[in-house]
Parts: C-alpha cells; structure tokens; sequence
C-alpha cells in the first residue's frame, strides 16, 4: 500500500506515512463531530418523553465536556497530520526536484529559454 501511494502521488515513504495518517485523522474528526448530534438526540427524546431528570443532567453536562475535548484532541491530531504534513513534503520534493536540476549540464540552459522551466 505504501510503494502504490508513492508511485500513484509521488510521494516520500515518510509522505505516504503520513497520508495514511491524515486519511485516519479526517475520518475520526468527522465521527466525533457526529457525536454532539446523538447527544442531541438523548436531549430531544428525554423532553419528548416528559423532561430531565435530576440524574439525567450529569449525563448530558459530562457527554458535553467528553464531546469537546475529543473534538479538540482529534481535531488537533487532524491538523498536524494533514496540514503541517503536506508543508514538510512539499519541502521533500521541492529539495528533490533541485538536486535533479542541479546535475543538470549548464548547457542545457543557455539552449532553453528559462521561462520554459517555471
């Protein structure tokens, strides 16, 4: 799986680490910000079934507080293995595509206007 994300998106080993990270990190963002919504649901059943109970509140205040710190933690995970991620390989390949630049006989460019480069 690793050497086909390589070939497919031309990525480091360490790029195709940290895809498969950032796939991971997305798709438990997007279940723990599912979770505020069942809350919701307890909420709205217990009302329509005659209110909260006394017991029921510490249910509802602890599920709140569970809720946001496993949005920020894994929120937080998320953005670091896709965001900060893609910076560090963009800086592997653009390292990469100068040293293949660099053995490049110097003239080679005073044939090519440098404009054809960019």
């Amino acid at each position: 799986m690793i050497k086909y994300l390589q070939r497919r998106f031309a990525l480091s080993e360490r790029g195709a680490h940290d895809l498969i990270k950032g796939v991971v990190g997305c798709v438990l963002q997007n279940i723990a910000f599912m979770l505020p919504v069942s809350l919701l649901y307890f909420t709205v059943s217990d009302l329509m079934n005659g209110g909260i109970t006394g017991n029921r509140i510490w249910f509802y205040i602890i599920g709140i507080g569970v809720c946001l710190l496993l949005i920020f933690f894994i929120t937080h995970f998320q953005y670091n293995s896709t965001f900060l991620a893609t910076y560090v390989e963009s800086g592997v390949r653009r390292i990469s595509i100068a040293e293949k630049l660099r053995k490049i006989p110097l003239s080679f460019f005073g044939r090519k206007d440098l404009a054809d480069l960019t």
